[in-house]
Formats: structure tokens, C-alpha cells, sequence
């Protein structure tokens, strides 16, 4: 599994078999660099050097994500980081209970999810 702003990319799934796009655009680390979803999704489920790849650009996006993290707080507008983090993450809102209320207890509230089309 790969980390990105759009969310959690499996990369066992078949959707990436054909996918040439880097794991995140814009990611300067070595695996994002040289390597490309569909050649991860070969090696994902029989090589060990497919973990190591995903781990490299993992560590990368930590470290982003907490420079990020860091701005936010500087900037006083972390409370709005972590809503679009997580809108971005969850775009249906079915964001996990246990963030939710991890985030209320200091103060941070989720936008409510949208309400579902109703059936015709």
C-alpha cells in the first residue's frame, strides 16, 4: 500500500496493472522517480524489492506530509489542514469513528459527510 494525497493506493489491485503514472505526482523520491504504478503492481504481490520501493516513497510522503503538518500549525490554520486531509482521504465522508473522535477531543471538527442521492 502507497501513501498519497488522493489516499491509500493498493497496489495489488488490477486497476494499476496498466497505470505509468508515478505514485504521486510531484513526489521527488527515487522510487516515484524511476518507477511507475504498473511496475509496482508486477512486483507487488512476488518481489520483496516492490515493499522496498513503496517504502521509500512512504518515508518521502511522511516527511512531506509533516512539513505540511508543520506549515499548517505555523500558519495558524491547522483545524482546515486536517479537514481537507481527511475530505481528501474520505471524499464520501465515511471518515473512521475513532479519528472523529480523536479529533473532537482536541478541539477539531469533520465536516458531516453529504447526504446520499435519494433513490429514485
Amino acid at each position: 500500500m502507497a501513501l498519497s494525497d488522493e489516499g491509500n493506493l493498493q497496489l495489488k489491485q488490477k486497476r494499476f496493472r496498466g497505470d505509468l503514472r508515478p505514485l504521486e505526482a510531484g513526489c521527488a523520491c527515487s522510487t516515484c522517480r524511476h518507477f511507475s504504478r504498473a511496475y509496482l503492481h508486477a512486483l507487488a504481490a512476488k518481489e520483496q524489492t516492490g515493499a522496498r520501493l513503496v517504502t521509500i516513497h512512504n518515508i518521502a510522503y511522511m516527511m512531506r506530509l509533516g512539513a505540511r503538518m508543520r506549515a499548517a500549525i505555523k500558519e495558524d490554520r491547522f483545524p482546515s489542514f486536517v479537514a481537507d486531509f481527511f475530505a481528501a482521504w474520505f471524499p464520501r465522508g465515511d471518515f473512521p469513528g475513532w479519528c472523529v473522535d480523536a479529533l473532537a477531543a482536541v478541539g477539531i471538527t469533520l465536516p458531516a459527510p453529504a447526504p446520499a442521492p435519494a433513490a429514485p
